[in-house]
């Protein structure tokens, strides 16, 4: 099924952006990635091989959906969403409470972000869509503009409560 290209463009747009920030937030401290691998139960041996590998997958990803490979790359954006999301709820479902692992502030696991990721999984799906067939005005640059910025100020706040209810149940 064809969609509209602005709303594929605006799945490139947020999955590209969510992908490059969190590939920055892990090679930016691949200490502190290889020790929330470690935490996940990642294997001794794997962790400098995954270690490196996630990050570099990622911006992969970031990079293909913004060139004739979208397809590709929306396809391996999927796959990490999903592994990601598997992987938290394993955990969740172990009754662990590690952190998330999602860069900056820590977040406790819950089911609200394995629900993210199948809806960012979604999202990423989306993203490779066939398109009509239309030319993009410059009013639509606007709209993918605004609906990033919007996207990603919701994603912000999302952790943000995420975070406080997580700070709420340890106190009582």
């Amino acid at each position: 099924m064809a969609l509209d290209p602005l709303l594929v463009w605006i799945a490139v747009a947020c999955t590209a952006t969510l992908l490059a920030h969190a590939a920055l937030a892990k090679l930016g401290d691949l200490a502190l990635f290889r020790q929330h691998l470690a935490a996940y139960g990642v294997p001794t041996v794997l962790l400098p091989l995954l270690g490196g590998l996630l990050p570099l997958a990622e911006t992969g990803a970031a990079l293909m959906l913004l060139t004739p490979w979208r397809a590709a790359g929306a396809a391996l954006a999927v796959a990490l969403l999903l592994l990601y999301a598997a992987a938290m709820a394993w955990q969740r479902a172990r009754g662990r409470r590690l952190d998330c692992g999602c860069g900056g502030e820590p977040l406790p696991l819950s089911w609200a972000l394995v629900l993210r990721n199948l809806a960012l999984a979604a999202l990423a799906a989306a993203a490779a869509a066939p398109m009509h067939a239309r030319a993009l005005s410059l009013g639509d640059f606007a709209v993918i503009a605004g609906a990033l910025l919007l996207a990603t100020l919701l994603h912000a706040a999302l952790h943000q409560t995420l975070r406080h209810r997580a700070r709420l149940s340890l106190r009582s």
